[in-house]
C-alpha cells in the first residue's frame, strides 16, 4: 500500500498546488466552482462586493473565508515535507493577512486576488489560532532567517497587543473588526467560551513570548493559562467538529511547549490526552460520509444561493452550502484533521481504525474533480506521519 499511497499523495499535492492558489497570491482559496483552470475562481467576490460586506462581514461561503486556516495547515505540511520554498511562500501569505488591514494585530481571513488588497473586516479565533501556531512553528524551524524571525516576532507581538488592548471584560472578551464596526459574531470571542476554545487567548500571549522573550507576554499567558487548562478539561459528553478539536490541540501544544512552568506543562499534556478519544467519532463519521458521498459534487455560485440562515445576535446572513458539497467537504477535511490531531498528541500515534479510514478515503479521492481545497489536509497528515516515522 505504501508505494500506492505515496503516488496518490503526490498527485493530490500537485492538483492542490496548481488549482487553489490564485496567480500572484500566496494564499489558498477555499474552493473552485469550475474544473476549467481559468474559470476556477470566477465566483470570488469583487472588491465592490467585499466593500458592501456581501455575503456577510466574514466572507463566509464566498470562497475566501479561510485562507489563514488553510495556510496554517499548508505551512505545517511544507515544514514536515522539508520544502523550504513553499513554506516561505505560505509564510508570506500569512504575513499579508496580518498586515493588509493597516491595523496592527488584526488578521484578515483572506485577501482578494482581484486587487490584492480587499478583505472582509471580521476575523475569528480560528484564524488567529492557525496564524499564531503556524508562524511560531516557522520561527522555530531551520528555514527561518534572522530577518524572518524579526518579522514574525513583530507580527505575533502585534497580535498579542491587539488582544491585550481590545479583548477585555468591557468588550466582552471579543476581537474587534478591522473597521471597529458591529455587530460581531461569537467566533470572535476569546474568553468565557466553550472548553475547546478556552486556551486560545493564553496561546496568543504565549506565542508572542516565544518569539520575543518579553516577560510581559509570559506574565499575561500565565494569568490565563491555569484557568484555561481547568476549563479545557470540561469537554462534555457530546461530539465536537474535528476542526475544533484540532485547533484546541494546537493551542494546548503551543502552551505546553512554550510555558516554563512544569506543573502547567503536565496539565496541558493531560488536556491533550483527554481530547484523543473524541476523535474516534469524527473518523467514524468521515468513513460513514465516504460510503455515500459524491466527491464530484460541485459548489454552487454563492451569489445564486437562495437559502441560508441568520445567525443570532450578530444577524449575519450565512448562505447554505449545497448538501452534497458540504458532505464531500466534511468527509475529506475531517479525515485529515483527525489524523493531524492524533499526531499532535504528547505521544503521537495512529490507531488501526484511523489508518484504515485514511486509506479508505484516499482510495476514493479523485483530486481532479473535487471542488474544495481539502485534499491539502490528507497530504498534511501523510507528511506529518512520515516526519514522525509512521506509516499511513
Amino acid at each position: 500500500m505504501n508505494g500506492t499511497t505515496n503516488t496518490r499523495i503526490l498527485r493530490i499535492r500537485e492538483v492542490f498546488e496548481r488549482e487553489y492558489f490564485a496567480e500572484g497570491m500566496d494564499l489558498i482559496y477555499d474552493y473552485r466552482t469550475s474544473t476549467e483552470h481559468e474559470h476556477r475562481f470566477d465566483h470570488l467576490p469583487t472588491p465592490e462586493e467585499i466593500a458592501l460586506r456581501l455575503p456577510n462581514p466574514c466572507g463566509w461561503v464566498s470562497g475566501m473565508e479561510d485562507s489563514v486556516i488553510n495556510g496554517g495547515i499548508a505551512l505545517e505540511m511544507y515544514l514536515d515535507a522539508d520544502d523550504e520554498s513553499n513554506a516561505r511562500r505560505i509564510r508570506r501569505g500569512l504575513e499579508l493577512c496580518g498586515t493588509v488591514s493597516g491595523v496592527p494585530g488584526f488578521v484578515a481571513r483572506s485577501v482578494s486576488p482581484r486587487d490584492g488588497k480587499s478583505f472582509y473586516p471580521e476575523s475569528s479565533r480560528d484564524q488567529y489560532t492557525h496564524y499564531v501556531y503556524a508562524l511560531w512553528r516557522y520561527f522555530c524551524s531551520a528555514f527561518a532567517t534572522e530577518e524572518e524571525k524579526r518579522e514574525i516576532a513583530a507580527l505575533l507581538v502585534d497580535a498579542a497587543r491587539f488582544c491585550e488592548t481590545h479583548v477585555t471584560e468591557e468588550n466582552d472578551w471579543t476581537l474587534p473588526r478591522a473597521d471597529f464596526g458591529s455587530p460581531r459574531s461569537t467566533v470572535c470571542k476569546l474568553w468565557h467560551v466553550n472548553p475547546h476554545e478556552a486556551a486560545r487567548l493564553p496561546m496568543f500571549y504565549a506565542g508572542a513570548y516565544a518569539v520575543s522573550q518579553d516577560p510581559h507576554w509570559l506574565d499575561l499567558a500565565l494569568r490565563y493559562a491555569g484557568p484555561a487548562a481547568d476549563e479545557s478539561m470540561k469537554l462534555g459528553v457530546r461530539s465536537y467538529n474535528a476542526f475544533a478539536l484540532f485547533q484546541m490541540l494546537c493551542s494546548c501544544r503551543l502552551l505546553h511547549d512554550v510555558l516554563p512552568d512544569a506543573a502547567l506543562k503536565a496539565r496541558y499534556s493531560e488536556v491533550m490526552r483527554r481530547i484523543d478519544p473524541y476523535l474516534d467519532f469524527n473518523i467514524c463519521r468521515a468513513a460513514d460520509d465516504m460510503s455515500r458521498v459524491d466527491l464530484r459534487a460541485p459548489m454552487a455560485e454563492w451569489r445564486g444561493i437562495s437559502s441560508g440562515k441568520i445567525l443570532p445576535g450578530c444577524r449575519h446572513v450565512l448562505p447554505r452550502y449545497p448538501e452534497a458539497y458540504a458532505l464531500a467537504a466534511r468527509a475529506v477535511r475531517e479525515t485529515g484533521e483527525t489524523l493531524l490531531a492524533s499526531l499532535l498528541q504528547p505521544e503521537p500515534g495512529i490507531s488501526p481504525l484511523r489508518r484504515e479510514v485514511f486509506r479508505f478515503v484516499l482510495e476514493k479521492f479523485e483530486p481532479e474533480t473535487y471542488a474544495p481545497c481539502y485534499g491539502l489536509y490528507l497530504c498534511a497528515a501523510w507528511y506529518k506521519a512520515r516526519k514522525l516515522g509512521m506509516e499511513l
